[in-house]
């Protein structure tokens, strides 16, 4: 009996496996059909530029950007290809990106980094709730 229970129990775990693997493909895809938003603005103090609002970035844009320089101040849609770039050709220009929506506005902790994960959780609840229900079943095997 016991072995015949643990084959049951693998093919349930790889049937979830598979399942999860399969939501994930199809969420993500839906994901990637948001477009990100950020500040963009032109002006000569950040007070200035985060009057200005936000914008719906170019379908495959996936950062934000914030480009600051002697009593100018720019922010805007970006890539993430862009901002890894060595910019430090122009001294007294700074240039920061962010990947999260509208993080580059009034007041925003901005980082460095990847995508956050729970950003790609809150925009596509089904893999949330894959995820959870994989983390119920086997806790239960």
């Amino acid at each position: 009996m016991g072995l015949r229970r643990g084959g049951m129990n693998t093919l349930l775990t790889s049937l979830i496996l598979v399942a999860t693997a399969a939501q994930t493909a199809v969420c993500c895809s839906v994901c990637k059909d948001q477009v990100l938003r950020c500040h963009t603005c032109v002006a000569a103090g950040e007070e200035e530029c985060d009057r200005q609002g936000s914008s719906p970035c170019p379908q495959y844009a996936d950062a934000c950007s914030t480009i600051t320089g002697p009593n100018t101040v720019m922010k805007s849609c970006s890539y993430k290809s862009f901002c890894d770039r060595d910019h430090h050709d122009n001294p007294g220009v700074m240039m920061e990106c962010c990947f999260t929506e509208a993080c580059n506005g009034p007041k925003a902790h901005r980082h460095r980094g990847s995508p956050n994960t729970a950003m790609a959780l809150r925009a596509c609840p089904a893999l949330l709730v894959g995820a959870l229900l994989t983390l119920l079943v086997t806790s239960r095997l």
